[in-house]
């Protein structure tokens, strides 16, 4: 399941495929966390990874998926890019080459491919839809709702 690699300091990169989804929403049943798709060629994924990385260093009980809508022939530049950011220990996973739009159909039918998409959950697993780049301002606010929320 884990695409190996070379260096025991590099991100390990899953491989998302059908399945994958229900699969990491069981992972964290019960928490919240963010879901993030970004793409090598998304020069909008890059403004959002810089401002998720300065979050996480601010905020590091927030917890992070990213799954980069690349291919598995793509996992060594994505996992530069990951290490770039500081994105060394984050769950991170790309999408299987051969299924790209009956992945994006399972997380979201209406959604069409469109990047950055993020989708902000609470604990009970309702989420929250963003295309474009996340707003820091967002972010914190949920970030904040989500603290509240786990203190009671």
């Amino acid at each position: 399941m884990f695409v190996s690699s070379a260096h025991s300091a590099t991100q390990d990169i899953r491989l998302f495929q059908p399945g994958s989804y229900a699969q990491l929403l069981k992972q964290q049943e019960s928490q919240s966390f963010m879901l993030v798709f970004w793409s090598l060629d998304c020069p909008p994924c890059y403004k959002e990874l810089a401002m998720l990385a300065e979050e996480i260093k601010t905020q590091p009980q927030l917890t992070l998926v990213l799954v980069s809508t690349d291919t598995p022939d793509d996992i060594s530049e994505i996992q530069q890019k990951l290490a770039q950011f500081g994105f060394n220990n984050v769950n991170a996973w790309v999408f299987d080459r051969n299924s790209a739009q009956q992945l994006r159909y399972e997380i979201d039918p209406k959604w069409y491919g469109e990047l950055p998409r993020s989708y902000l959950f609470d604990s009970r697993h309702q989420r929250q839809a963003i295309t474009g780049i996340l707003k820091k301002s967002l972010l914190q606010s949920w970030a904040d709702m989500q603290a509240r929320n786990d203190n009671f």
